[in-house]
Order: structure tokens, then C-alpha cells, then sequence
């Protein structure tokens, strides 16, 4: 081997290995510059996740919620109608049974003065 091409061999080998070595470094640079934003994104997949499992929760009590409503406005349509065609539909109720039943709406009004029928002072109107 002549000394010009082993000059030529030892150029060519040193750029090679120049031009791999900042391959490399730009590799492991433009990865860690990258992490945070990777990192970031998974935190924000994780974030929606846990949303769309709450959204579901949700919207299941919700549907349980309707459900027991609609079974109580059936079960109520179906006893007002029983209540309005009873014998003593028309009859006026027992003063005893009356003032027990006063006495359970102030209760009641004591309890949540919010509910309808509450007058400002927690009794019932």
C-alpha cells in the first residue's frame, strides 16, 4: 500500500466515523429533547382516559336515576288513580290523623326548608 492511499483510507475512515458519531449525537439529542413532550402526551392520554371512564360513570347513574323515576311517576299515576275512585276518597280526614300529618310536614320543613310547600320559617304552609 502506497502512504497516499492509506492517507486516502484514514480520511475517508475518520469521516465516516465523524459523520456517525454526530448521526449518534444528534440522535440521542433530538430524543431527549422529544421526551418531555412524549411524556406530556401520555399523561394527557391518561388524563382523557380517566375522563371518559368518569363520563360513563355518569351517564350510568344517570340512566339509573331516570329509571327510578319512571318507575315511581308509574307507580304514583297508578295509586292517584286508586286513591281518587276510593270509598273514602271524599271523606274528611281525622283531626288526630291530620295533626299527625302537620306535624310531619313541619318535620319535614325543620329538615330542608328548600323543599316546596316550606314556608321561610321551616313550617309547612
Amino acid at each position: 500500500m502506497t502512504p497516499r492511499l492509506v492517507l486516502i483510507v484514514g480520511v475517508v475512515a475518520t469521516v465516516l466515523a465523524a459523520a456517525a458519531g454526530l448521526y449518534w449525537k444528534g440522535r440521542l439529542e433530538g430524543a431527549a429533547r422529544e421526551r418531555p413532550k412524549s411524556e406530556a402526551a401520555l399523561a394527557k392520554a391518561a388524563v382523557s382516559g380517566l375522563e371518559a371512564e368518569g363520563a360513563h360513570a355518569s351517564a350510568q347513574r344517570v340512566d339509573v336515576v331516570v329509571r327510578q323515576r319512571d318507575a315511581t311517576a308509574a307507580i304514583v299515576a297508578k295509586l292517584s288513580a286508586k286513591a281518587l275512585i276510593s270509598e273514602d276518597a271524599n271523606a274528611p280526614l281525622d283531626p288526630d290523623r291530620a295533626a299527625r300529618l302537620h306535624d310531619a310536614d313541619r318535620q319535614l320543613c325543620l329538615a330542608a326548608p328548600a323543599l316546596a310547600g316550606c314556608s321561610e320559617g321551616g313550617d309547612a304552609r
